[in-house]
């Protein structure tokens, strides 16, 4: 394996660790990302340390040669393309965002990109020679395409597959910052609905006034409410009917129905608007409306043969066709755990404390 695409590969062995911190608490997985994107620089400059010689002014392309001789009619001009990569390189240091949250996709590709240019010793942008251009420009394009896109892209490189796990590692890195500005967002929008007076009403009108979705919230309503009680069971429905909810959520939800036979006493309660909602929920879990998959699940050992019972006595009991078998309810979903939302009594539909930023982040 040359020099440069060594170098790349332990540009991408850096951001490994990213897989083993998806399963850590948020908070310290969070913390732990920038760390793990900041080392790589140190590593490389180490590892120069120790190659004989003047450094390089120039290192080889990471590009094959029969890609550099044919790339460029698609992309711009060298000078437009110079301007693109200073200007992605601007993202190396987000400013705005907070201490502990993880890099943005933009700037973990920035942080590579400065990377390779130090392991080449190139530092005026501008002056950058044709062929480390056209690589760092295909480079930038891989770890953003979709995926079809980025593995055609690849096929440029001389190492197809440490671009491309390079690139998965971006994603993660991606994820774990878009699972944390929901985070954030979630947190900031309970601080200010504990602000607001008065207070609305219900549980559910306390959870449509809240700016942003909060996932673990809905996940802690739908796995604890008590559906004997009516604005209990109405918040549980209503953050089960939610596109954003969890499919685990959504999967603890239907199997609970099966819980004081929820249907069957909807049905003799002539409570339509409910059933319409319940099967509504089912048809677009079995479609895969909820996209949201965060959160983990595992089936209750006797969920199935409870649930599956209680849609026969439905159908039996309304002399109609059965509802068909919500599969989100027996599929084991990986995830992690749900955050904690001590601050909520749900019986009366309240904050009753201040929401702790640690239980969010």
């Amino acid at each position: 394996m040359d020099v440069p695409v060594y170098r790349l590969l332990l540009a991408g062995a850096a951001l490994c660790p990213a897989a083993l911190l998806a399963a850590a608490p948020v908070s310290s997985a969070f913390l732990s990302f920038g760390i793990v994107i900041g080392s790589a620089g140190g590593l490389l400059a180490l590892l120069s340390s120790f190659r004989p010689g003047k450094p390089r002014r120039r290192g080889p392309a990471l590009l094959r040669r029969a890609a550099l001789r044919r790339a460029g009619s698609d992309l711009p001009t060298l000078n437009d393309q110079r301007l693109a990569i200073a200007k992605a390189l601007e993202a190396a240091v987000d400013l705005r965002a907070e201490p502990d949250a993880p890099p943005t996709r933009e700037t973990a590709i920035a942080r590579i990109l400065t990377r390779i240019l130090d392991s080449w010793n190139a530092s005026d942008i501008a002056a950058l020679p044709r062929d480390l251009t056209l690589t760092l420009t295909l480079l930038k394009q891989c770890l953003k395409a979709p995926p079809g896109e980025a593995g055609r892209i690849a096929q440029l490189f001389q190492r197809p597959d440490v671009v491309l796990g390079l690139r998965q590692e971006i994603d993660m890195i991606a994820k774990a910052r878009a699972s944390y500005d929901q985070s954030l967002a979630a947190y900031q929008a309970t601080r200010e609905l504990q602000a607001t007076a008065p207070a609305p009403g219900t549980l559910t009108q306390v959870l449509r006034a809240m700016n942003a979705p909060d996932i673990d919230l809905w996940h802690r309503i739908v796995t604890e409410h008590d559906p004997t009680d009516l604005a209990q069971r109405e918040a549980a429905l209503w953050c089960a009917t939610q596109p954003a909810c969890d499919h685990a959520s959504v999967a603890v939800y239907l199997a609970r129905l099966a819980d004081g036979a929820q249907l069957q006493n909807a049905y003799i309660d002539a409570d339509s608007a409910f059933l319409e909602q319940v099967r509504g929920i089912i048809a677009n879990c079995n479609v895969g409306i909820y996209r949201h998959r965060g959160l983990v699940y595992v089936p209750p050992a006797d969920a199935v043969i409870r649930l599956k019972a209680e849609l026969d006595a439905l159908a039996s009991l309304s002399d109609s066709p059965r509802w068909p078998d919500p599969q989100c309810v027996f599929t084991v979903l990986e995830g992690r755990k749900p955050h904690p939302r001590p601050a909520w009594d749900l019986s009366s539909g309240r904050l009753v404390a201040a929401p702790n930023r640690s239980d969010y982040l």
